[in-house]
């Protein structure tokens, strides 16, 4: 039994040696979110999002009620992120590390749009 406890102790301080050369560690943990946005047929739901800046959308996007696929274009503006090429099936993240209001469209279904505030 005292050779195993020896050997914990043991291992436990040599792991415990192990990291950056400050002898402090950081924290790897986000405050970062991740929103959801679905495609509903011909609308985004939700079709408003209010984030932080830094946070995630992702971009669920499913066929239309017709088989077609959507895309997701924003209005060209500082700090926007890439737009999203027609896509039939998948998840689609995108980061917002810029304050403002991003509005979006699908330009394969005329109306269907949304927006995103960034604070």
């Amino acid at each position: 039994m005292r050779v195993f406890v020896s050997a914990a102790v043991i291992l436990s301080v040599l792991v415990s040696g192990c990291g950056s050369d400050s002898g402090t560690t950081t924290p790897t943990t986000s405050n970062n979110k991740s929103v959801d946005v679905f495609t509903l047929s011909s609308a985004f739901s939700p079709n408003f999002v209010q984030i932080a800046q830094g946070d995630t959308v992702r971009f669920n996007i499913v066929p239309a009620a017709n088989g077609e696929g959507h895309d997701v274009t924003f209005d060209a503006k500082s700090g926007v992120p890439a737009n999203i090429k027609v896509t039939l099936n998948g998840i689609i993240p995108r980061v917002f590390s810029t304050k403002g209001t991003f509005h979006y469209n699908c330009f394969v279904h005329p109306g269907m749009s949304g927006d995103i505030v960034v604070q």
